[in-house]
């Protein structure tokens, strides 16, 4: 039995059902059989690979024909992240290499085997790895009741030694106005008693030459 993978502008792809699935080790036909008994639709993901000349120079052509399926939802396990950092939680590309090959992905697409069809072995594109990435309708789909943010591993991504202000720039403001009002009033309370001096020296001067 063969599932055909179908993408508008593109050529078709055969994947025997019967091949190994390489996370789950079954085959794709029992993965298909055990999601359609449940009532939910199949997600295959296809990855094409960069040459070995095209990973040596950094650019260059795909290697010609050649694909490898895998289930979707342990692919994107594998390849994506959720990382939690300051601004929140987003998903991101962990690893975009083949999981067998080594090789860089040039082309990651998902494909979907509806369950309530008269082809159930007929794979419809749906999406890429850029719709995982920014549509969580997209990732909700591949993992049907399973949460992707918590399927996915957690990477935390916050900023070492972040220095914590001890004070407030509200603190601040109101810190430096307390003391601009006691330096303020001593300034004011020396000047009074300075005034205060000078008034009371003639007094006690006067009383001296008359007690004399």
């Amino acid at each position: 039995m063969v599932v055909i993978l179908e993408k508008e502008g593109s050529k078709r792809c055969a994947l025997e059902a019967t091949n190994i699935e390489a996370f789950t080790q079954k085959t794709f036909l029992d993965l298909i059989k055990d999601s359609h008994n449940r009532k939910c639709d199949y997600y295959i993901a296809r990855v094409r690979c960069l040459s070995k000349m095209e990973s040596l120079k950094g650019a260059g052509f795909n290697v010609s024909g050649v694909y490898y399926c895998y289930d979707a939802r342990q692919l994107c396990k594998y390849v994506f992240e959720m990382v939690i950092s300051a601004d929140g939680r987003r998903i991101r590309i962990k690893n975009f290499k083949d999981p067998i090959q080594q090789r860089t992905i040039s082309e990651l697409n998902f494909f979907r085997l509806r369950y309530e069809t008269d082809t159930p072995l007929r794979a419809e594109y749906v999406g890429n790895h850029i719709d995982f990435l920014e549509s969580n309708c997209f990732r909700s789909k591949l993992f049907y009741k399973e949460d992707p943010l918590d399927a996915l591993t957690v990477n935390f991504n916050f900023k070492k030694n972040q220095k914590i202000p001890i004070f407030s720039k509200k603190q601040i403001f109101s810190l430096f106005i307390t003391i601009i009002f006691i330096l303020l009033l001593s300034t004011f309370l020396v000047i009074a008693l300075e005034k205060d001096r000078h008034i009371l020296n003639p007094i006690y001067a006067l009383k001296s030459k008359l007690m004399v």
